[in-house]
């Protein structure tokens, strides 16, 4: 009797073990997120088929991108109603694998059956400093891209002028730095048309919430010229930048 009590805790022991592969939550992809982790978020639900498959896509993609991280969220379970209003997927298909940036956004999903499932989740990661800056616009902020090297004689006034603008109270401008010897950062570099051979001096990109550039600045203007840029409108798309919706 005593052995098949025994018997019997461990397979309760392991099947509750096995059990939270279904209990990722919001507090789960935060703990991902806040560590600078990428998440390819696998949504599932009570009656999805093909969710070993959804996670071996998610798995392959995870190996792709270092330090990112796979969570499974089973939209079918009361305690994940606050991750499905978030992302939005109460009535997304599934099996979904979606991808979540280091800033908690979603930033794109691909069905895992899909041809190239694994290629479109490994494209879809944004790059640190894009990270930041996609959060900077869903936070309805204007976002000031800065480009630049240590080698730039302006560099370091440019940064005490940007952490002038920083600790303006109410300002309504972000900043983002990139760095244009950063490797990490070089797709992103690409897609603003800049080769950085060529940028000599640092080059400050104004974009309101709406992804449409508001204007340029070079070298190191002061902290009341980017705060005075950062409130001008834009009329018309600017199409210089890559997330405005008439670039091509």
């Amino acid at each position: 009797m005593s052995r098949r009590l025994t018997v019997l805790s461990l397979i309760v022991f392991v099947a509750s073990s096995a059990a939270p592969a279904h209990a990722a939550g919001l507090e789960d992809i935060h703990g991902h997120t806040s560590q600078g982790r990428t998440v390819f978020l696998v949504l599932t639900d009570a009656a999805a088929k093909g969710l070993d498959g959804a996670r071996k896509v998610a798995a392959t993609a995870q190996q792709r991108v270092p330090g990112s991280a796979v969570v499974v969220l089973n939209r079918s379970e009361p305690a994940q109603r606050p991750a499905v209003a978030k992302y939005r997927v109460a009535g997304a298909p599934v099996p979904l694998v979606l991808v979540i940036a280091r800033s908690g956004l979603a930033v794109g999903a691909a069905r895992p059956h899909a041809n190239g499932a694994v290629d479109r989740l490994v494209g879809l990661v944004p790059t640190p400093a894009k990270s930041d800056y996609l959060r900077i616009l869903h936070e309805r902020q204007v976002a000031m891209v800065v480009f630049s090297r240590r080698t730039m004689k302006e560099q370091s006034p440019l940064f005490e002028q940007i952490s002038a603008v920083n600790r303006t109270p109410n300002r309504k401008v972000r900043s983002v730095l990139v760095d244009l010897d950063d490797p990490k950062e070089r797709a992103w570099i690409a897609q603003w048309k800049l080769d950085p051979a060529k940028v000599t001096r640092p080059l400050l990109i104004f974009v309101n919430p709406q992804g449409r550039i508001i204007a340029r600045l070079e070298g190191a203007p002061t902290a009341d010229e980017m705060l005075k840029t950062s409130r001008k409108k834009v009329k018309g798309c600017g199409c210089g930048n890559p997330n405005c919706r008439g670039h091509k």
